[in-house]
């Protein structure tokens, strides 16, 4: 690692310094070879970027947290596979996603109670600013349950690999190896969720123009171009 890197946000005394990929592979590393001590920091680290992973995929909290346990079960039964040098959060990805498929196959032949209709999401406070007003928040949360309906609505393959590209910021490259396809698939996927996302945004009554919510907010739930 590089002698001169930081530390990973989060990282107390005593952690290796390097970035925060870096530092997660190196614990993954660690735990693929039989070093347990290193879990409860691999777990920490990883875990909320997996669980918002988990959310988009499951929809509803509960089937998330199921959905993120059964995947560290899986990182755990699966860690002498890891290789080093590999990114292990996106080998994470991989696991969290083939899960979320398991699942969907067993509900299928045994249906049973999906949980809630709505998405973690509709209920999650959103952040605010100095231009804060019932108004906007009104509106933003509108356009969030727009994109998250419509999210759920999507064949999972267009969703999972928007999610990879849009959300978790991974180049095309990235998530292609964690859908196990080719980068040209990824792009095709990924344009169709978008182009539904915004058909159904624009069938809300959303347009460009609209300004809803802080630009933060706006580039967390407005579709952005492929």
């Amino acid at each position: 690692m590089r002698a001169n890197a930081l530390k990973p946000e989060g990282a107390g005394a005593g952690v290796p310094t390097g970035t925060a990929a870096d530092y997660i592979n190196e614990l993954m590393s660690r735990y693929s070879k039989g070093d347990d001590a290193v879990f409860e920091r691999l777990y920490a680290s990883m875990a909320s970027r997996l669980h918002r992973f988990c959310v988009r995929l499951a929809g509803a909290r509960a089937d998330a947290e199921d959905l993120l346990q059964e995947t560290f079960l899986r990182v755990h039964r699966a860690r002498a596979t890891y290789l080093p040098g590999v990114n292990a959060m996106y080998w994470a990805f991989a696991i969290a996603r083939s899960v979320h498929l398991d699942r969907l196959r067993y509900r299928r032949r045994r249906p049973e109670a999906l949980g809630s209709a709505n998405d973690v999401a509709e209920d999650d406070a959103l952040p605010t600013d100095d231009r804060y007003s019932p108004e906007a928040e009104a509106r933003t949360r509108d356009l969030v349950k727009v994109v998250t309906r419509e999210l759920r609505r999507m064949s999972e393959k267009n969703r999972v690999a928007y999610l990879l590209l849009q959300e978790e910021g991974l180049g095309v490259k990235e998530a292609a190896a964690v859908l196990g396809t080719s980068p040209d698939v990824v792009k095709q996927r990924a344009h169709r969720a978008y182009e539904q996302l915004r058909a159904a945004v624009g069938a809300a009554g959303w347009n460009e123009r609209s300004d809803p919510a802080p630009d933060a907010e706006r580039t967390r739930t407005r579709p952005d171009s492929i």
